[in-house]
């Protein structure tokens, strides 16, 4: 689930902070830039681990500001295909399942993705799963296990992008009617011991004994 990934960027210390150790303006400025952030292609930036090296400070005229190359290390999460992972159902449309995992909430799963046959209940907007005749639904808050099936990453919609689809009537990607996620996993909850736990619960217990 998380990985550590080496980066290095050139970090600009502001005025203001030059009276501060190096590193720990350094720091501060690393975490501001990239904690709870997407790196295109990488994951989630969840801490900063450690500083590798710090170069030369430099001061532009046009700057007033000192900036150094850095080259640190940083937690990252980025689950890996086939892993089981459990978070709690947040929110359900027709498009599946949304899942929070407490610090990232971009998790889908996806119609084809959950057990056969299930089927969307347009009443209590849910999905339910039909199994020798029994209806069980997929609950709001609760817990839910799941395993990855892809990790997305889209690129930030450019201004033209923006105007077609105004022109076309649809939806703007980046506003609220339609976020942009920059990273989204995509994952799968139709396997023996995938959906919602408490459906297992008994068994498990059983098992336990």
């Amino acid at each position: 689930m998380f990985i550590l990934s080496k980066l290095e960027d050139t970090v600009r210390i502001a005025p203001q902070d030059l009276g501060k150790p190096a590193e720990m303006a350094i720091t501060t400025a690393i975490e501001r830039t990239f904690l709870d952030k997407v790196v295109a292609g990488l994951g989630l930036v969840v801490t900063l681990y450690d500083i590798l090296s710090i170069g030369d400070g430099y001061v532009y005229h046009s700057d007033g500001g000192a900036h150094y190359k850095v080259s640190f290390r940083v937690v990252v999460f980025r689950p890996f295909t086939e892993e089981l992972l459990v978070g709690k159902v947040h929110k359900m449309t027709k498009d599946g399942l949304h899942i929070d995992l407490g610090f990232f909430r971009d998790v889908l799963i996806p119609p084809h993705g959950l057990p056969e046959p299930s089927y969307w209940h347009e009443d209590d907007e849910a999905w339910l799963w039909r199994v020798e005749g029994q209806d069980l639904f997929f609950e709001r808050g609760l817990p839910l296990r799941f395993k990855v099936q892809a990790v997305r990453f889209h690129a930030v919609p450019t201004l033209a992008e923006q105007q077609a689809q105004k022109e076309e009537g649809v939806p703007v990607l980046g506003t609220d009617a339609r976020p942009f996620v920059p990273m989204e996993v995509m994952g799968r909850a139709d396997g023996d011991g995938l959906g919602m736990v408490h459906w297992y619960a008994a068994d498990e217990e059983e098992m336990a004994e």
